[in-house]
Order: C-alpha cells, then sequence, then structure tokens
C-alpha cells in the first residue's frame, strides 16, 4: 500500500572490456588501445558489504532477516519467523563460504514494524551494472496493520471500516511520512555503515492496485465471518510474480483479502471523495501506473470495478453477473490455487509455508536457515528466493 526507495552508489571502477581480435592483433605490433567499457563494478568486498549491511541496518533498528541470498544460493533463511536475527548474518555468510568471494548479485529481505506499518525492505547488489545504473536499491514496502481484515468480521463490515479509516484525511500523511521517516533513516545509517557509499531516500507514495476483472471474480470465494483467514508467513516462496505483485508481501505473506483491500478503497474514493491526492498512485495489476488519487476519473474510467461488487443484507460480498469466473481453462496461467492475477496463493500446503518442494531449490526443514540450489531449472517458476527469476 505504501513504497518508497532508497538507491545506493557503492565504490566502484569503471570496468575494462574484453580486446576483439582485431585489437588483439593491433596490440601485438604495439598500438595503444582504450579498453574503456560500458559497466562498472565494485571495489569494495563481499566481507565490507555484509559487515556494512549489519551495521547499518542494526543503527536503524531494522533487525528482523526473511532471506538473505547470494547468487541465487540461500545463505540465510528464517523459517520461523525470529526476531532479531540481522546479527547471524555475518556467521551464515562466513558458513557459507561466500565473504571471501567475487559475486554477481546479494538480495536481502528484512521486516519491520514501527508506527502500526509492517515494513519489508528488499535489498539486491549487483557486482556488475551498466554505466549509471545503481549498485545497490532498497524498496521499502509497508501495509498499514489496522487495515487488515479482523475475525469474524463480514466483507460489508470490513468495507465500512476501511471507509471510516479513509475518511480521515490525516492517515494518509500520517502514515505516508512515517514511512518516510524509516526511509530516511536507514538511507542514513547505510550511508555511515558503508564505506564510500553516497545514499539517496526517495519519498513515500501511497499505491493502490485497481483489481481487474480476474480478481474481482475471486472475490466470490473469499471467506468473511468465522471463516477469515489471518495473513500467514511464508520463508520459502514459490511462485514467480510480475507488475504490481512482484512485491516482497506477495512473496511472503499470504493474505488473500488484499486485493478486496484495493478495491474497497477505490471504490470508496470514487463514491466519497477520499484521497484525491497526488500522494496516491493507482496502478493496474500489470504495474502500470494509471494515474494519481487527484486524477479520479481517468484512473477508473471503464474500470470493470466500479459498482461491480455490492453486499446483501448479511453483509455477504456479491459480484455483478458482468464478471465471469476466471479458472484455468478461461484465464491462461492461473490455476484454483491462486489468489491475485500476479499468481498468489489460494490455501494449500504452499499458503501455509509449509511446502518443501519450492521450485527455487530452497528447503523449509524448520530451521532457522536453509540452502538451495546452485540455480534454478529453467522451466521452474521460483519466487524472490532465487533472485526472482528463473532461466535468466
Amino acid at each position: 500500500m505504501l513504497k518508497s526507495a532508497i538507491t545506493v552508489e557503492l565504490p566502484h571502477v569503471v570496468a575494462d572490456r574484453h580486446k576483439t581480435a582485431g585489437e588483439w592483433i593491433r596490440g601485438l605490433f604495439g598500438a595503444k588501445l582504450d579498453l574503456s567499457g560500458d559497466h562498472e563494478e565494485l571495489t569494495i568486498s563481499a566481507l565490507s558489504l555484509v559487515a556494512g549491511l549489519v551495521e547499518g541496518f542494526a543503527a536503524a533498528g531494522v533487525k528482523d532477516v526473511i532471506s538473505f541470498i547470494v547468487d541465487k544460493k540461500v545463505v540465510y533463511m528464517d523459517t520461523n519467523e525470529v526476531d532479531d536475527d540481522l546479527s547471524l548474518l555475518l556467521a551464515a555468510g562466513e558458513q557459507k563460504g561466500i565473504l571471501g568471494k567475487r559475486f554477481s548479485e546479494m538480495h536481502l529481505v528484512l521486516s519491520h514494524r514501527e508506527a502500526g506499518l509492517h515494513v519489508l525492505v528488499d535489498v539486491r547488489i549487483h557486482n556488475r551494472v551498466l554505466l549509471g545504473e545503481e549498485q545497490m536499491g532498497v524498496v521499502l514496502s509497508a501495509r498499514v496493520e489496522e487495515l487488515r481484515v479482523q475475525p469474524g468480521e463480514s466483507a460489508a463490515d470490513y468495507r465500512a471500516r476501511i471507509d471510516a479509516f479513509m475518511a480521515d484525511t490525516a492517515r494518509t500523511n500520517t502514515d505516508r511520512l512515517a514511512l518516510d521517516g524509516l526511509t530516511r533513516r536507514i538511507a542514513d545509517k547505510l550511508g555511515r555503515a558503508l564505506v564510500g557509499a553516497r545514499t539517496t531516500a526517495h519519498p513515500a507514495i501511497v499505491q493502490i492496485i485497481r483489481p481487474d476483472a480476474p480478481q474481482l471474480a475471486r472475490f466470490r470465494r473469499l471467506p468473511f465471518g468465522g471463516e477469515v483467514e489471518a495473513p500467514r508467513y511464508r520463508a520459502v516462496p514459490t511462485y514467480q510474480r510480475a507488475g504490481a505483485y512482484a512485491d516482497p508481501f506477495y512473496y511472503y505473506y499470504y493474505d488473500p483479502y488484499y486485493d478486496f483491500m484495493n478495491w474497497a478503497m477505490l471504490d470508496s474514493m470514487m463514491h466519497n471523495a477520499y484521497w484525491q491526492s497526488p500522494a496516491v498512485l493507482v496502478v493496474n495489476p500489470a504495474g502500470d501506473a494509471l494515474g494519481t488519487g487527484d486524477h479520479l476519473a481517468t484512473v477508473t474510467d471503464r474500470w470493470a470495478g466500479r459498482d461491480a461488487v455490492t453486499f446483501d443484507g448479511g453483509g455477504t460480498v456479491a459480484v455483478s453477473d458482468s464478471i465471469p469466473d476466471y479458472d484455468a481453462s478461461t484465464s491462461p496461467g492461473w490455476s484454483a490455487g491462486d489468489a491475485s492475477a500476479g499468481g498468489g496463493d489460494w490455501g494449500g500446503a504452499d499458503a501455509s509455508g509449509g511446502d518443501s518442494s519450492s521450485s527455487d531449490g530452497g528447503s523449509s526443514d524448520g530451521g532457522s536457515s536453509s540452502s538451495c540450489g546452485s540455480s534454478c531449472s529453467s522451466g521452474s517458476s521460483c519466487g524472490s528466493s532465487c533472485g526472482g527469476g528463473c532461466g535468466s
């Protein structure tokens, strides 16, 4: 729901390119060659990076690690939601033998709760990038904890509670500024801990996903009342997601009500003129920006969700017949196990975090860390625990 980012420039040099065959021959005759390439390479070691990450995040008060992946190999993975395990990273890196080696990509994911927000911090570091590109990027994705569905809550009651939350216009800025403060704090501490680094914190925005017909259709199967399902942590994600669903929360937390919450927010903006602010960005499931809250007519133009969801006297949700059901036969790439077009789960072993046959090769053995194979198989659909992509 809330997004912010930090870009980090790390110490680097321009990498020399390989000689062409012609240049090799010219070099034999003493020709002076310009081998300057179009890539940059880090000059900071893996040991210094990991030590700096531990020091920086600890100083910022962010100490709960979800996973640490280096070159698609699991160095550390928290399968039991152990708090305050950041200090274990250096020992895990030493045990896995990655601290003294050259690497291509590091991927660290942390969890943090502050000011009523649950924030996932997604860190990616690339050893070699094109000139001008960032070597390290940090994405913060946050959700407001009080907006999660409550046990025993009907669909209509949940929608009414979201309306009441949005009616308090100060909350938009309060939550956004809270994430801004955390973002700046992390950027400052990382800049101090990573020698030679320059950090830039980018302002937080509110992001709302505009559910389309596939997501709306699945509201028919959402359990409410006594069957409400609480969000559940899963350490080993198994599906690769795209667009707006390529988000840390979709990889590590199972919440089948998130699309419904997004629909309720956008519907409330339409009918009550709430949150009509340029700080609110609306995107479609593919991740394309549709417009900001102050241009609502553009955002909701020809939207399938306009007046498509209603509630009966008992608070049960009803979806218009104009929204067809979507299943594996009518929606390629989606199965009955998906809760969102981005590939979320709908119950089953994976949704509970207990599926030990993750397609990225990771194992879920009940310990605080696990390891996966050297790479994803080209035919698998792995999640971020294997670098976010397979066969690439």
